[in-house]
């Protein structure tokens, strides 16, 4: 699976209205539906199992962090965020623990696509100073190439 393919399936969701708990591309999705919609789009196989796991389902609307990060562990590989290219996942904060995804699309200016509540959609956007703070992890699709 190349990182072209999870980026253009990535964008064909934009537009999509924010959505809490919702999965669907074109329908409604939250952060972590739309990280999971995306993979399964694009065939990876963990995309199937996430979809099934009971963690990420029944969360409440500032998902629990714990959650986030045994989900993390259980379907993606932990990567230093200076090494993260287009197509990897970014884990943030808003307030003082994790809990919004969004997938890297543009290194150098750095831009991430994700489902954001405050925007009613999936959005990509610029990564300023005050996103480059909320970021708190890097983790790549482990069926990704590079």
């Amino acid at each position: 699976m190349n990182r072209a393919a999870v980026l253009a399936e990535a964008r064909s969701w934009l537009g999509t209205r924010w959505q809490h708990q919702a999965r669907s591309k074109g329908v409604g999705c939250d952060c972590i539906g739309f990280v999971a919609g995306v993979a399964l789009a694009v065939g990876l196989d963990d995309a199937t199992r996430f979809f099934r796991d009971m963690d990420t389902e029944g969360y409440g609307r500032e998902p629990n962090s714990t959650m986030l990060l045994r989900v993390c562990f259980r379907y993606l590989d932990p990567i230093a965020l200076s090494d993260a290219v287009p197509g990897d996942i970014l884990l943030m904060r808003f307030k003082s623990e994790p809990q919004h995804f969004g997938l890297l699309s543009q290194r150098d200016p750095d831009y991430m696509l994700h489902a954001y509540a405050q925007a009613r959609k999936v959005v990509e956007n610029r990564i300023d100073a005050v996103w480059k703070s909320r970021i708190v992890g890097a983790w790549k699709f482990r069926e990704l190439d590079g």
